[in-house]
């Protein structure tokens, strides 16, 4: 019989009631067929009547040698009974009963389906929403200069968020307090005034105040308004329809923003030039001098026109085409490098007027991805002040890069202090097309710092 006496017993840990009705049932388990009936209507009392009395009358005893669960003879006899009345199948699923009780009054029976495998015996829990986690700064950022460079046009959710953080750069730009929601619903949470309704009084006094200085405000605007149309005698040429037509003077020699403007990676100001190179003269430039004056050769009042200079500015999406094309004529087709738009810091292109002669990218992690300088326009320090401007930009990490092994630039990098750690065999073949003649090997170069 089942022992359902409750107290401990010495050398062992109770049995309880759910171990016994489980050790019932892998004798006597039912057929697949009864399985919702069995769910539906199981009720012990009524089924088992004789197996239900048995279980609180029968004193308790000792178990058998052989008798791991408790189960006598009588329980045996008992269940061989049952089991003749249901059809048995080799395949049939294990169906536990397990209690919430262990008094003799009715006991609620929780029934699990056990398919054989042990991993879906446990009871799967819906997993947990996870909290959402505000935005750093420089997440933000660059959230925003994807939004504003996006090549889809955007859903309304999209372009709210966008105004959103382009209303929070500006109010972080200018010290203003930026609203935040959470915290003024929090502090109003815990303090401990209660809530009283406003009167209708209360309720139109501030309105009345708002619509006195909107209308005292709109007065002055209007007459300051007045005055500045009275005194307008011409249009200044940036406002004028003809600059929509012909463009902007400034643009006309150069090719980079007027004022600074903020990174997207960590929002800090980039000027317009890093510098500007009045004395460096390479080759090309030259002849293009050269060329200029000869029409003039036999002019003695003829003035040249003022020199341009080589200018160095951080990249910007106006160069992205002719960097693009720099790059392909250089190294391989296919390179674009749209990405480092979003971190220019790391980043450096040549100008000369609206051309671009030179161009180098760096990672945040210090790597060197491209560096190159047009044909005619080498051998004159440009490609030596890209270097050494991102070096200058990544102060206190070692610096890596690639460089092909018959490539001249091997010896301006030792310059720098670049040492060769790894020679790579067949690096660029992935990189460059079947048939070239370029050299596929690689040294892998460190500057230490």
């Amino acid at each position: 019989m089942i022992q359902t006496s409750i107290k401990k017993r010495r050398g062992r840990p109770p049995l309880s009631t759910s171990a016994k009705i489980r050790a019932i049932f892998k004798v006597c388990p039912i057929p697949p067929t009864h399985f919702q009936d069995f769910a539906n209507t199981f009720d012990p009392q009524k089924l088992y009547p004789e197996l239900w009395a048995k279980r609180t009358i029968v004193k308790k005893k000792k178990y058998a040698p052989n008798d791991k669960f408790g189960i006598h003879e009588e329980i045996k006899g008992t269940i061989e009974q049952v089991q003749t009345k249901g059809q048995l199948h080799e395949n049939a699923t294990t169906i536990v009963a397990t209690t919430t009780t262990t008094t003799p009054a009715p006991v609620r029976l929780k029934l699990i389906v056990r398919d054989g495998n042990e991993s879906n015996n446990l009871p799967v829990k819906p997993p947990r929403k996870k909290k959402p986690n505000p935005l750093d700064q420089k997440e933000e950022c660059y959230l925003l200069h994807k939004l504003q460079y996006s090549s889809k046009p955007l859903s309304p959710k999209a372009a709210r968020l966008k105004r959103k953080l382009y209303l929070r750069r500006l109010k972080k730009e200018n010290g203003l307090k930026i609203f935040d929601i959470d915290a003024i619903v929090t502090e109003h949470m815990r303090s401990s005034l209660p809530l009283e309704p406003l009167t209708s009084d209360e309720e139109e006094e501030p309105l009345r105040e708002l619509i006195t200085e909107t209308s005292i405000h709109d007065q002055a605007e209007e007459k300051t308004n007045y005055k500045q149309e009275t005194e307008i005698t011409y249009t200044p040429y940036k406002n004028s329809f003809a600059s929509r037509l012909y463009g902007i003077p400034r643009l006309a020699t150069t090719l980079t923003a007027e004022e600074a403007w903020t990174s997207p990676f960590n929002s800090r100001k980039l000027k317009p030039y890093i510098r500007r190179d009045y004395e460096t003269i390479p080759q090309k430039l030259r002849l293009l001098w050269d060329i200029i004056r000869y029409p003039h050769r036999n002019d003695p009042n003829w003035l040249p026109p003022p020199a341009s200079p080589i200018d160095f500015c951080y990249f910007q999406k106006e160069h992205l085409d002719q960097v693009n094309d720099l790059l392909q004529k250089c190294f391989w087709p296919g390179i674009d490098v749209s990405e480092n738009l979003l971190f220019p810091d790391f980043s450096i292109v040549a100008m000369y007027k609206r051309l671009v002669i030179g161009c180098g990218f760096m990672t945040p992690q210090a790597y060197i991805t491209y560096i190159a300088v047009a044909p005619g326009w080498e051998k004159s320090g440009i490609g030596q002040f890209m270097v050494y401007h991102l070096i200058q930009t990544n102060i206190g990490k070692d610096v890596t890069l690639h460089v092909s092994a018959n490539n001249p630039a091997m010896i301006l990098y030792q310059k720098f202090g670049f040492k060769p750690e790894e020679f790579i065999v067949n690096f660029y073949d992935k990189y460059l097309p079947d048939g070239s003649l370029e050299c596929k090997n690689a040294f892998f170069v460190r500057l230490r710092r």
